[in-house]
């Protein structure tokens, strides 16, 4: 809970006031300013000599009572909100705050009755202002709605009828930006939370409360929003509780479990008893598979409000976010044994559930959330696309599970399922890996959906998959442009390494093997160092192995997580060349047995620091393969900002450092965009010639190919454009053009072969099924062209008669049942059709219903 302020109420503190304040400030404005600044033995001291001296007013009490509970001295909170409560009875505002302190205190039952008095107050407030048509002040409002909170009011009429009056009142009430925005967090609804933490920062300048908020709100989907707000909210409170267990928490997540412990330990000097901290504690306790002392941490946590259920929430929050869903599900059942309506415990253990494949379970829980609480976002999105998936059609095969899209399925569900099982003879065997009997994997054609699925909100990250162990997602090929045979099998790779290491292993380490048998798969699969990455690694920003997990955590754009993809691979090949693969197969059941991911190093291959070094070598010995004598550090000085209208001047290239690539690249760009082509190709093969390769954006060889094209040099283009698809699956315009050159050639084997590269990228793409459909014939490769027949089929195209009618000639030699039912097809939609009755004539009569092929086993997908 974010942490509140004690002023007197609707009033402006002095402290973020718009306007200088000219009278000195009372002890109460005093006494709120430190506590702003989290100075809070200092804020009890000034409360306590003015309660002293004059009446306790609601402002001093409520200072005092906050400060103490930031300490966590709930007994002293406990009494001086008795004792001030003497004073203003009226007060819902402190009477909260001793609903809190009895909390803490264990006094349920005088919990429970605060809260009946502060109903009967509001009740008996409700008739007096119906009878005097006198408007409730705004304050008093916000107040209330949280009273109201507290007893499972709907969120929407919170905010209508409560905070919304409370923030557009003036002056505006603090609190009421604070209520929205928790109850935008607490429902994952982030666009309200960061609106409702924005206007309150607007409104109350450099407050910590609200510049945490909206860290907690940008940290699922900015990490540099995330980052610039926490520290802000430190700089204007360095003590402040809720930024610090923040932080510690993402600390975990960078699997910095010696830091996080540090600074939990800094905030438990502030508050002894702070809940959050002691779960936080216990979840490395558990993650390093030390339940004993999990066990201790969880039970200190809980010996002040043992019925909280967010401790046993956080602490299976963390334990899923590792991947360890069992355990994370258990925790969460724990939460809602103490409270059944703790809304975040139940929508996790739904996502836990779902992502170990108990789907019946996971998908009943999510209902139940949005029959209780149809406000929380990610319970409404889980249940909408529940009833999307129950739309898919399910094909199983030989311990796959398979959820695609109808069409989809149909057009390339039978590609998916062999390349899954060519994955599991290559990956599973060399691993050593016995798979789950049943692995779910879904495509989702929607990227909202996929999203949802994933991680419960739509638009997270730009990921193509996620593996959570048997259960595996993907963003189908409709929705990018990247190869996804790929992409799948880089997902199962995950499959087997965590199936090995039982889901203990980190994130880098699974990213890394799971690039790296992309390219053992297919040499043009996998991530090519970058021209980029190279240059990173001479500036020296790449992570040591013994800390390689904060290359994820860290990265703040997508060219960081490119890079942390990269360098995590980089040292799973720097292992596997020095030491084996015997010791990586090692590595792996270390994690499993639940050893520390360093300790494991150290024991399987050497010293963490020797392999820090050593792996520090290694890179820099692989950039000089890549750079093949060329300099790729980029100029300095005036030469770094050189236009290219300078660069097209002759004394200026003249001058040009023929050993500096960035120079040379800048050169070519001039010329190409000049369209001077001959001068182009041949300065592009003079920098190709010395063996450099640069893929993604910077390939020269897809210049080199437009240079040719315009200069009439087929040959030219087609071979360097080969070059480009032997290094890079995902080039859809390489395998576009090479199969659009190999169709005016007439060379039926390249045909098939870039046909295949194209449906590898774009499975729905006409032009790669025809493509292979023709092949496939004057090649005699009927199953071939039997499968791209039924394909072009699907995608309904306008010649569907001569489609079928070929499909039945390709068919007829092994299945002329299957070959007359589409010879008659093609007779419904051509009756002229001659040629068809001229076949219909040559096979035998049978069952027209006849399948045209085996097919996986199908059933409509209908999650419960």
């Amino acid at each position: 809970m974010l942490a509140s302020v004690a002023w007197c109420a609707g009033q402006t503190p002095p402290a973020t006031a718009a306007t200088p304040v000219a009278t000195p400030a009372t002890p109460a404005e005093t006494a709120a300013q430190k506590l702003l600044q989290g100075d809070y033995a200092d804020a009890v001291t000034i409360t306590q000599g003015a309660m002293r001296n004059s009446y306790p007013s609601e402002a001093l009490v409520r200072v005092a009572a906050e400060a103490n509970l930031a300490q966590g001295k709930y007994n002293e909170a406990y009494a001086v909100l008795k004792s001030g409560l003497n004073y203003n009875s009226s007060s819902i505002r402190l009477s909260l705050l001793l609903y809190q302190a009895c909390l803490y205190l264990g006094k349920s039952q005088e919990a429970q009755q605060v809260l009946a008095d502060i109903n009967g107050f509001l009740t008996n407030l409700a008739a007096q202002q119906q009878y005097t048509q006198m408007p409730i002040p705004a304050s008093l409002r916000v107040a209330a709605g949280e009273a109201a909170l507290r007893q499972g009011m709907d969120p929407k009429q919170l905010l209508q009828q409560f905070f919304q009056p409370g923030e557009q009142g003036q002056p505006p009430v603090r609190e009421a930006f604070l209520d929205a925005g928790q109850l935008g967090l607490d429902k994952h609804d982030y666009n309200l939370a960061s609106k409702s933490f924005g206007d309150g920062l607007r409104a109350f300048p450099d407050d910590a409360d609200f510049l945490s908020g909206l860290a907690a709100a940008f940290r699922p989907t900015d990490r540099e929003k995330f980052a610039d707000y926490a520290k802000q909210a430190l700089a204007a409170n360095p003590r402040h509780l809720p930024t610090l267990v923040m932080l510690a928490d993402n600390l975990i997540d960078a699997e910095s479990y010696d830091q996080a412990r540090e600074l939990l330990q800094k905030i438990l000097a502030i508050n002894p008893h702070e809940q959050s901290a002691l779960a936080l504690l216990a979840s490395i306790a558990y993650l390093r598979n030390q339940p004993g002392q999990g066990d201790a941490y969880r039970a200190q946590a809980l010996s002040t409000w043992s019925a909280n259920p967010r401790v046993d929430y956080l602490i299976g929050e963390k334990l899923s976010q590792n991947y360890r869903f069992e355990l994370g599900a258990k925790f969460q059942r724990q939460a809602l044994a103490l409270d059944d309506k703790f809304t975040p415990a139940r929508v996790q253990l739904a996502q836990d559930l779902l992502r170990l494949g108990q789907e019946d379970d996971g998908w009943a829980q999510a209902e139940k959330v949005h029959t209780d609480d149809g406000y929380d976002v990610e319970a409404f999105n889980l249940v909408t696309l529940h009833d999307e998936i129950a739309q898919y059609t399910t094909l199983k095969q030989d311990g796959f599970e398979l959820r695609m899209e109808p069409t989809e399925a149909r057009v390339y569900g039978a590609r998916v399922l062999d390349l899954l099982k060519q994955a599991r003879a290559a990956v599973a065997t060399k691993y050593g890996v016995t798979l789950p009997p049943n692995v779910l994997v879904e495509f989702f054609p929607n990227a909202a959906d996929f999203s949802v699925r994933t991680f419960g909100m739509p638009d997270i990250g730009e990921f193509l998959g996620v593996t959570f162990g048997p259960v595996v997602t993907i963003n189908s090929p409709t929705t990018h442009d990247s190869n996804w045979e790929d992409v799948l099998w880089h997902e199962f790779t995950h499959v087997v390494t965590l199936t090995r290491t039982h889901n203990q292993m980190p994130r880098w380490l699974s990213e890394g093997i799971s690039v790296y048998e992309e390219h053992q798969g297919r040499p043009e699969w996998g991530q090519l160092m970058s021209l980029e990455d190279a240059q990173r690694i001479l500036a020296g920003q790449m992570q040591p192995i013994s800390s390689m997990s904060a290359a994820f955590l860290q990265a703040q754009k997508m060219s960081d997580t490119q890079f942390a993809y990269f360098e995590s691979e980089l040292v799973v090949q720097y292992l596997l060349e020095k030491y084996g693969m015997d010791h990586l197969k090692a590595l792996l059941q270390s994690l499993g047995s639940g050893m520390e991911m360093n300790e494991a190093l150290a024991k399987n291959f050497a010293p963490v620091a020797q392999l820090d070094e050593d792996f520090a070598n290694y890179a820099k010995a692989q950039v000089e393969k890549f750079a093949h004598g060329w300099t790729l550090a980029k100029p300095a000085g005036d030469s770094a900002n050189l236009s290219g209208a300078m660069l097209s001047t002759p004394a200026l290239v003249a001058a040009v450092d023929p050993h500096d690539l960035d120079a040379q690249l800048k050169q070519i760009n001039v010329l190409m965009a000049s369209e001077e082509w001959g001068k182009a190709r041949d300065q592009i093969q003079a920098v190709n010639n010395t063996g450099l390769y640069l893929p993604g954006d910077e390939n020269l060889y897809l210049m080199l190919a437009n240079a040719c094209a315009k200069l009439d040099d087929a040959a030219g283009e087609k071979a360097a454009l080969t070059v480009v698809a032997a290094h890079e699956g995902d080039s859809l315009p390489a395998a576009s053009r090479l199969l659009d050159i190999a169709r005016k050639e007439q060379d039926w084997p390249a045909i098939a072969k870039w046909s295949n590269a194209v449906i590898a990228i774009h499975p729905t793409s006409v032009a790669g099924w025809r493509g292979q459909f023709d092949a496939g014939e004057q090649l005699h490769d009927n199953p071939a062209g039997i499968e791209a027949g039924l394909a072009l089929l699907e995608l309904q195209q306008p010649d569907e008669a001569a489609i079928n009618y070929r499909v039945a000639r390709l068919l007829q030699p092994s299945n002329p049942a299957a070959a007359r039912r589409h010879v008659l097809e093609a007779l419904e939609d051509a009756p002229r059709f001659r040629a068809a009755y001229e076949l219909l004539s040559q096979l035998p009569p049978g069952d027209a219903t006849a399948t045209s092929a085996s097919t996986p086993e199908t059933s409509a997908s209908t999650p419960q």
